[in-house]
């Protein structure tokens, strides 16, 4: 499965049905915003997105449960300097 955010729009696309379904989701949802980073951590059913541009560089940080279908922005102590463009790799 893929999650996707258009505009204001949640997506899920499924490569076994070769199909987009809109989600509905609660919570602090994420601007609309472009250059961002996103990854997928499946032990927890999180996908993390950060950054990216919303009329001005950003570091903001997501988190969207897919179990809750419930979006969350995250307050860290000390993040990252505002970015776009960058990527995101998840270890485990």
């Amino acid at each position: 499965c893929l999650l996707l955010r258009l505009a204001m729009f949640l997506l899920v696309a499924s490569s076994l049905l070769a199909t987009w379904t809109e989600l509905s989701a609660n919570g602090s949802w994420p601007t609309p915003r472009h250059g961002h980073s996103a990854v997928f951590c499946p032990r927890r059913g999180w996908m993390l997105l950060f950054g990216g541009n919303a009329f001005d560089p950003t570091n903001q940080l997501f988190r969207f449960d897919v179990a809750r279908s419930e979006w969350a922005q995250l307050k860290l102590a000390g993040p990252p300097s505002k970015r776009e463009g960058h990527t995101a790799t998840l270890t485990t």
